[in-house]
């Protein structure tokens, strides 16, 4: 093999679990789905090998269960699911709060509260699909300026875990008023520009603990109307 196809083969292999990845965050591909190799290949427009790889790495991120005799599919979150995940969260972006404190440089702190200025702004506008897909950028700032790769990595893959529940059609706008969402970073950022990383670290996980208790919330007022 010529070194040019060698250095295309991880690339190739890299877009086609990004597509696949995102396809499943966006629940483009629903949960439940059952992945056959080849017709993702000729959707994606590739080969197979290229697809099992992906399958293989979105299996380790959890995102995708094989059942042996069965084949491949997408992961199906449950309400306990949902709070495990956030328990994972709370530990280690608490701990990547306290890293960005320490690491972030001051155009990147300033770039984490224009972000929080953006999100209060989607709040009071009602704009909600929007709102979530900046909180996403919030979180995923503060993880990837800890400067901690494998952290990054990690939390990568669960904060897509929390979207796949999230983006459930039932789940929309339910149980996260406008009011509840403004100011909702605003102790995270205060905490980081004043430079106190264990008040920063204690801000966010006090947050998701706030982020979890509204999305049982509107959980449990689904479940209600469904009685």
């Amino acid at each position: 093999m010529s070194t040019l196809a060698r250095n295309r083969v991880p690339s190739l292999n890299t877009g086609v679990y990004d597509r696949l990845k995102g396809m499943i965050a966006g629940r483009k591909i629903e949960p439940g789905t059952r992945l056959v190799q080849q017709t993702l290949a000729k959707q994606l427009g590739t080969s197979a090998m290229p697809v099992i790889e992906a399958l293989r790495r979105l299996e380790r991120d959890g995102l995708v269960v094989h059942v042996p005799h069965l084949g491949s599919f997408v992961r199906e979150s449950t309400v306990e699911d949902l709070q495990e995940l956030y328990c994972i969260r709370r530990g280690l972006e608490g701990e990547a709060c306290r890293l960005f404190v320490q690491k972030a440089t001051a155009a990147e702190k300033r770039e984490l509260a224009d972000l929080n200025d953006q999100l209060n702004d989607l709040a009071r506008e009602g704009e909600i699909e929007q709102f979530l897909e900046t909180d996403l950028k919030f979180h995923m700032h503060i993880v990837r300026c800890a400067r901690a790769g494998r952290l990054m990595e990690i939390m990568e893959s669960r904060h897509i875990e929390e979207r796949i529940f999230t983006n459930a059609p039932e789940l929309q706008g339910i149980g996260a008023s406008a009011a509840h969402l403004v100011g909702m970073h605003d102790a995270i950022v205060r905490a980081v520009m004043n430079g106190n990383e264990s008040e920063a670290a204690e801000a966010l996980r006090e947050h998701l603990l706030e982020a979890e208790r509204m999305y049982l919330e509107a959980v449990g007022d689904i479940r209600k109307r469904m009685k």
